[in-house]
């Protein structure tokens, strides 16, 4: 008898900031505060993550894999969306987090990315939470930098953007409606101008989760921040993971998997499908919540499936 099917979701919350193309954070709007109009779509300094909680849970996942996602914010979206969430954080980490936390919520605009962030995996209340399953693992050490800043020649600007943002993976062990086990992750890789920077992240996550998974079905969804024709992607397709050909209109956001059936292959949600409505001084406008867009999939795992 077949398991369930599993919705499964990826998003970039953008830091909980809205991204349509164009429309961004100027003077006026960072030091005035004054929206940014341009007669359909407005740019609001100001946190949307409870909007954006609330747009997620009206695409009724069973599992959400997000990154840059405040880590003030990680309990209203649990709470908005219903779902449980683990997580780990991820750089730069440069002073207290609650006043970091404090600062961006304050003036998104101005400290933008610098409040540091989170990788969050949410779980439905159909899936189940294996007690003390959860890790975190760091994509990038510091020991992996300095190798990899000998054998590529990274430069020192390259060196000072890389060494202060750890990337890292967050799993946990799930277990489906039936019971069976499976294994999720949600990463952010680096967006190094050297391919193999990025190349070496996304192959030490598949490892990290296939190792953690034991043979059981596995699903690693994020940002790998690698285009379609990157080498790692063909990599990981020659050995066997799902999701990770080029073909599917996809970019750098992914749900790859290990010993999962395609019920529905991955594919972005328009960009008017993440847009809210938002009053200003009378007037109406539309925000597009993130400047990434999400990526959904159905999976489901067979009965006494192995990756």
């Amino acid at each position: 008898m077949a398991e369930e099917p599993i919705r499964v979701i990826t998003w970039n919350l953008f830091h909980g900031r809205d991204g349509l193309p164009g429309l961004g954070a100027t003077p006026r709007s960072t030091w005035r505060r004054i929206p940014e109009d341009d007669g359909v779509h407005m740019h609001v300094n100001r946190k949307l993550t409870d909007l954006m909680a609330g747009r997620l849970a009206s695409w009724e996942p069973d599992l959400c894999a997000l990154q840059e996602v405040p880590t003030a914010a990680i309990a209203t979206i649990a709470r908005i969306t219903g779902m449980r969430p683990v997580w780990t954080t991820t750089g730069p980490l440069i002073g207290p987090r609650r006043l970091r936390d404090a600062l961006s919520a304050r003036n998104p605009d101005l400290w933008r990315s610098h409040e540091g962030n989170a990788n969050v995996l949410l779980a439905g209340p159909r899936l189940g939470l294996v007690e003390g399953s959860r890790r975190s693992v760091r994509l990038n050490p510091i020991a992996t930098i300095l190798r990899s800043a000998r054998r590529l020649g990274l430069e020192g600007g390259e060196l000072l953007h890389y060494i202060p943002e750890p990337r890292r993976l967050v799993l946990v062990e799930l277990t489906t409606p039936d019971g069976t086990r499976f294994t999720a992750g949600s990463t952010h890789c680096h967006n190094s101008r050297h391919p193999d920077v990025v190349g070496d992240e996304i192959a030490r996550a598949a490892d990290a989760l296939r190792t953690a998974g034991g043979g059981r079905p596995v699903v690693l969804a994020g940002d790998l921040n690698a285009p379609p024709s990157h080498p790692a992607l063909a990599d990981l397709a020659a050995a066997g993971w799902g999701g990770a050909a080029p073909e599917g209109g996809l970019g750098i956001d992914r749900i790859l998997h290990r010993g999962m059936e395609v019920v529905e292959p991955a594919r972005r949600l328009r960009p008017e499908e993440r847009e809210v409505g938002v009053a200003w001084r009378g007037r109406t406008r539309r925000v597009r919540l993130s400047d990434h867009d999400p990526v959904v999939a159905v999976l489901r795992v067979a009965m006494g499936r192995a990756s």
